[in-house]
């Protein structure tokens, strides 16, 4: 059997009704402390295979989908009720690009049960950077996203998606330099057997209105929140990644942050160079 299809028939999609949202995810692992992941904006819970495949020997691994959810709180209660039914006691956090803003908000609200905290390719609707090249843009965007054909947005995004994402227009010379054949492979597996599915209307919406509601949630945040927390934080970036350059804020709230910065691979590192984010992680985790 291929690694995606014993992946699938171990990791079966599980749902949880939240009022009237029906929530996804998946879960590999046996133990009461969990690995929570909080997927990237381009993604569904399995492409976070790869974390699941290797932290469920020690972890009750879980990737969650946002499609359905509108606002932070009832996403939240979502994975709130995750927990108690997978009976997780004490968390790790790790959130991607949008999973990471997400994942900071959840920590503010629950710290005493997260354990650690790993902010990947991620920032703040306070940066510069990300109002110019993320929310103004998104804003844009979604205003006319009824008129464009969903069909050919998934073109749109298949075609570009990668490019703008690596900074680069040689993604395969990258694969090639920073990572090993097979996890090349398992990932081309996963694209071609999923694909864009998750691309839909209601997942767009989601994606929107969460991060309209994170945008006027962190307005409210104080820079000393988490000032003595922070040694339970991992940043990783990529110093060309063209979607999420903090401008040094996440550094301003959370000062005692443990960080990795890439070279080269762009918001693509956590997939192109995932065996050396495995081994940076689990580093910072043990510590």
């Amino acid at each position: 059997m291929s690694f995606i299809n014993n992946f699938l028939k171990n990791h079966p999609l599980k749902e949880i009704r939240i009022n009237n949202v029906v929530g996804k995810y998946i879960v590999g692992g046996k133990s009461k402390i969990g690995f929570i992941i909080f997927p990237g904006g381009g993604q569904d819970v399995y492409s976070s295979y790869d974390l699941i495949d290797a932290y469920e020997k020690k972890y009750k691994v879980i990737s969650s989908s946002i499609e359905g959810f509108n606002d932070l709180s009832s996403y939240f209660k979502f994975v709130d009720k995750i927990l108690e039914i997978e009976k997780i006691e004490k968390v790790i956090i790790y959130g991607l690009s949008l999973g990471g803003f997400i994942a900071q908000h959840y920590v503010r609200e629950n710290k005493d049960k997260i354990l650690k905290l790993i902010l990947s390719h991620t920032g703040s609707t306070r940066s510069i950077y990300i109002r110019k090249k993320v929310i103004i843009p998104g804003k844009f965007l979604y205003f006319f996203l009824p008129l464009i054909p969903l069909r050919f947005l998934k073109f749109l995004v298949r075609k570009n998606s990668g490019r703008v994402q690596a900074g680069s227009s040689d993604i395969l010379g990258l694969w090639k330099k920073y990572s090993s054949n097979e996890n090349l492979a398992k990932r081309k597996m996963f694209i071609d057997r999923f694909g864009l599915n998750f691309l839909n209307r209601k997942y767009l919406s989601s994606f929107y209105r969460l991060g309209i509601n994170m945008e006027k949630e962190e307005k409210s945040w104080r820079w000393e929140d988490l000032k003595n927390w922070s040694k339970n934080i991992l940043i990783i970036k990529t110093v060309n990644d063209p979607l999420a350059q903090d401008n040094g804020v996440l550094k301003r709230y959370y000062p005692m942050a443990k960080e990795h910065i890439f070279q080269e691979t762009g918001h693509l590192s956590p997939f192109i160079r995932f065996e050396e984010m495995k081994k940076i992680i689990e580093k910072f985790i043990v510590k």
